[in-house]
């Protein structure tokens, strides 16, 4: 389904982009030039806002990332779910499985033609761009990338896995 965007230029302020949902209600983004964006609600109907958030850039982004499917993209009963980006899907996974791949090239081959492990996160450590031969331990977040097949078998390898 397509929506529409409106768009208005807000000379010297920025720009504002604005939906409008099914039930009527209005969504109006304002993204400043110095980068904050507002977000303004509209009941159905009404001239003025009914609620308002301010951003920073940096949340803003972190929002659109959420909002995009980044960090978690249901599938519910939709098999034809559009991945995240195109064909490529990206997914934070958890390692449950107490006898899960040691390492993060037996987890996701380096070599692999389509799946990609990003990131590791281990507590409050971020590792970008994991080596092969990291350890991996159960608790473990990593960020995987590739088709979404890639992904439900990288899931089952670290969920629960036959000794």
């Amino acid at each position: 389904m397509d929506v529409e965007v409106r768009r208005r230029d807000l000379p010297g302020l920025g720009r504002q982009f604005e939906i409008e949902c099914d039930d009527g209600t209005r969504l109006a983004v304002v993204v400043m030039n110095d980068g904050a964006r507002h977000l303004y609600t509209f009941a159905p109907g009404a001239e003025a806002a009914s609620g308002v958030i301010k951003l920073e850039e940096a949340h803003a982004r972190t929002l659109g990332a959420v909002l995009a499917g980044v960090y978690y993209e249901p599938i519910g009963d939709n098999e034809e779910a559009p991945a995240v980006l195109g064909a490529v899907a990206i997914d934070w996974l958890t390692i449950h499985a107490e006898n899960h791949p040691a390492t993060v090239g037996e987890l996701v081959d380096p070599d692999h033609p389509t799946a990609s492990l990003v990131a590791l996160m281990r507590g409050s450590r971020t590792i970008m761009k994991p080596g092969p031969d990291e350890k991996l331990q159960v608790g473990d977040q990593v960020l995987v990338t590739g088709h979404r097949a890639d992904i439900e078998e990288v899931r089952g390898k670290v969920i629960s896995r036959q000794a």
